[in-house]
């Protein structure tokens, strides 16, 4: 901190220089861990690529692919605690038994249950789940209710700020505790209406909003983005104000034999009168906690904090960070698989894609038509003709193999996502096996083990709110109202009230009974209880029917009628019933030996019901067996129908292109006899020509003959044409023959 600084804190108000520098080291401490949180809600929510590594991939025209298994481990986790719900119950520290105070106690549920504090402890659990810290604020409100209304927030863990020196778990060594909140400006007004102009600047070190990374390494850069936005407007003005609690040591004093605890400023007015009468008292140092709410240069308010014995903000933390003295959650450990597992993914996709999948290389000259082979080459029915001595010109693409080993690479980071943090398959619900099911359960109960820890912070997160709970409804709600409380004697409703005589209480968290997995254990161990009870004439307490599977109503109208239906007896009813109970000893043997006789009877009728219920089942069996012989007969007979078919078509096909080839030789062959035919008919002509010619040289001249040698000469020199004639479907229907 410069020296400009120490100057200015000088010139503030004391408790606006301590929350500026509370502010600045809780920042600083927890900057680095902020930025890793944000990282991890992205991992949950289904943001698992850095924008830099997104951008690489488009550059690349590759697929940034998510395959999330961090949000299932966290929902696993998360329903785990649901059905696993706590209970706070309040027990006096008075001489005596032992018992619940069914007044606190039902007050307690009935706040929590007006406020949805189970719904709001889940998502702070979440949070814990998640980043390691989980935030809640127990306060008062007037809004909702005029008389007062006890809330349980969940609060953003990034609005939350802390003491850095805080080593125990849930923080629970804190000596102060902030929440940044941004408040729009109406409602800042309206809240705090005297409040200076100056506070609209923000004197708070660092970005405007947390929640946002710094941008800025140079103080120029500040200056000129601020002043190319200067004049614009950016939606509705906000404000930042601090909320601080923190522990201030104070003199106390302790009087009389009670021990009773006085402020310093009240022991003034009594000390003249305890002198007087003797009452013995110590000087003590006491802590109490204070809360102020800061914005700029000013204190907003300023008293005692709600809760005098320490903060209302109340935190669930899990795993610390010895070194950095952080906290981190189940999320952090699953991170460095999730994303190599998504990266080794997008590498198979992208390989893949950017190889050839089919295809061939061939030569240009190996088809008379390229065009029509590129058409033809990917029909089922196409026929691509080749020319002669094409086969080696045409070779497939050689089809390019993934890395080896790389499949397992994916395997193996997909699966270390759950089992880095010890959530096994059972826990899950996706053990994909046959096991039993005592075995598949006690996994479960490994696995739940494993993350023990986490809901250990839980439960002790709800014994420190439980003592904050406890002192508001003490001090705010005891106004005699009505709260629904679920004693000995059912639900009813009753009075709030102090009790003063009763200071201190003891906080119990135990499983609520309204928890699945609390009730199923429960009414599962009583049903095999339950006949060894009766046998035993022990009775059977209604309140075991909190712990039914029933509805509730049905629960709370049968709860009724036992506890009606258990009073006390009459004395003459007693007299009475002693008579009746010697009178059935008497009849004791009798009705003994009736009993087992008709044991006997009842176990040989059973016996029999089982033979039956035997023999039905082995029927049963026989039937469904005799029923899949016929289903697969009936499914081979319709294979070989098929088959026989499908042999029937090519027989028929093959039998027809036989005739189509038997007729073509035979019209060939038709042909070549008329061609032959022919010749044989102009060669007999010719030679009857030539005899013609030469009878007739014989009884002429010279002249004549060598007319006759020309016409010959240009007989011989003529040429045959044969033209064929064919139908549509090309089968040989007719000839002409032409000179």
């Amino acid at each position: 901190m410069s020296d400009n600084e120490v100057r200015d804190e000088t010139e503030l108000d004391p408790i606006v220089a301590m929350a500026h520098r509370c502010y600045r080291e809780s920042r600083d401490h927890s900057a680095k861990w902020r930025e890793s949180a944000k990282s991890w809600y992205d991992l949950v929510a289904n943001k698992q690529w850095d924008d830099a590594d997104i951008e690489a991939l488009e550059e690349q025209n590759r697929i940034p692919v998510v395959i999330n298994r961090v949000a299932r481990a966290v929902n696993a986790i998360l329903g785990t605690q649901v059905s696993n719900r706590q209970e706070t119950r309040f027990i006096p520290r008075e001489e005596g038994d032992v018992q619940v105070n069914e007044i606190l106690t039902g007050a307690g549920d009935w706040v929590r249950d007006g406020c949805d504090a189970e719904d709001e402890e889940s998502d702070a659990f979440e949070d814990t789940t998640v980043c390691g810290m989980g935030w809640t604020e127990t306060r008062l409100d007037y809004d909702t209710d005029p008389e007062g209304a006890v809330l349980i927030d969940r609060i953003d863990p990034m609005e939350m700020y802390w003491d850095p020196n805080a080593k125990k778990r849930n923080l629970a060594d804190g000596r102060w505790f902030m929440r940044m909140k941004r408040i729009p400006l109406d409602e800042f007004e309206e809240r705090w209406p005297d409040a200076g102009a100056d506070l609209l600047s923000d004197p708070w070190e660092g970005p405007p909003d947390d929640l946002e990374a710094r941008k800025h390494v140079y103080p120029q850069d500040a200056y000129n983005e601020q002043q190319g936005t200067a004049g614009k407007t950016h939606g509705k003005r906000h404000i930042r104000v601090a909320q601080i609690q923190w522990a201030e040591r104070e003199p106390m004093y302790r009087v009389g034999q009670s021990a009773q605890r006085v402020s310093a400023k009240a022991f003034k007015k009594l000390k003249k009168k305890l002198d007087a009468e003797g009452v013995p008292y110590v000087k003590q140092t006491g802590v109490r906690w204070k809360q102020a709410f800061v914005a700029g240069g000013a204190v907003l308010e300023e008293s005692e904090s709600p809760y005098p014995e320490g903060p209302t903000f109340r935190c669930i933390t899990y795993k610390r960070d010895r070194n950095k003295n952080t906290w981190y959650g189940v999320v952090a450990a699953m991170m460095d698989p999730q994303k190599y597992g998504n990266k080794f993914l997008s590498l198979i996709m992208d390989i893949v894609r950017s190889n050839s999948k089919g295809g061939v290389i061939m030569d240009k000259d190996a088809v008379d038509d390229p065009k029509e082979a590129e058409e033809k080459w990917a029909r089922a029915d196409g026929i691509i003709w080749t020319r002669p001595g094409a086969k080696d010109k045409i070779q497939p693409k050689p089809m390019p193999s993934l890395p080896a080993g790389l499949d397992r690479l994916v395997a193996y980071f997909l699966d270390s996502v759950h089992e880095v943090t010890g959530i096994n398959l059972e826990l899950l619900g996706m053990a994909n096996r046959e096991q039993a099911g005592v075995l598949e359960n006690t996994r479960k109960q490994a696995g739940v083990t494993i993350i023990a820890p986490l809901f250990d912070g839980l439960r002790r997160y709800r014994k420190e709110q439980g003592r904050v709970l406890l002192y508001f409804i003490q001090t705010y709600l005891s106004d005699g109202r009505l709260i629904r409380v679920n004693g000995q004697n059912g639900q009813q409703y009753v009075p709030l009230s102090k009790e003063p005589d009763t200071a201190r209480y003891d906080v119990i968290v135990d499983e609520a009974p309204t928890s699945p997995n609390m009730k199923e254990r429960v009414f599962g161990s009583f049903i095999e209880l339950a006949p060894h009870l009766l046998k035993a004439n022990i009775p059977i307490p209604p309140s075991i029917l909190k712990y039914s599977p029933f509805p509730s109503a049905l629960t709370e109208e049968w709860q009724q009628m036992l506890e009606q239906s258990a009073g006390a007896p009459k004395p003459e009813e007693v007299q009475k019933i002693m008579q009746e109970n010697q009178e059935l000893r008497m009849k004791k043997d009798e009705r003994m030996a009736e009993l087992n006789m008709e044991a006997q009877k009842h176990q040989h009728q059973m016996q029999m019901e089982r033979e039956k219920m035997q023999l039905e089942r082995e029927k049963m069996a026989v039937e469904i067996e005799i029923a899949r012989v016929k289903l697969q007969l009936e499914q081979e007979k319709a294979a070989a129908q098929l088959q026989l078919q499908q042999q029937q078509a090519q027989t028929e096909m093959a039998l027809s292109e036989q005739k189509t080839n038997t007729e073509l030789s035979l019209a060939q062959q038709k042909t070549q006899a008329e061609l032959q035919r022919g010749d044989q008919e102009l060669d007999l002509q010719r030679r009857k020509t030539e005899a013609d010619v030469e009878a007739k040289l014989s009884s002429t001249g010279p002249g004549f003959e060598q007319a006759a040698e020309r016409v010959l000469s240009k007989r011989k020199g003529k040429k045959r044409r044969v033209t064929l004639q064919r139908d549509p479907k090309g089968e040989l229907v007719g000839a002409e023959i032409e000179d």
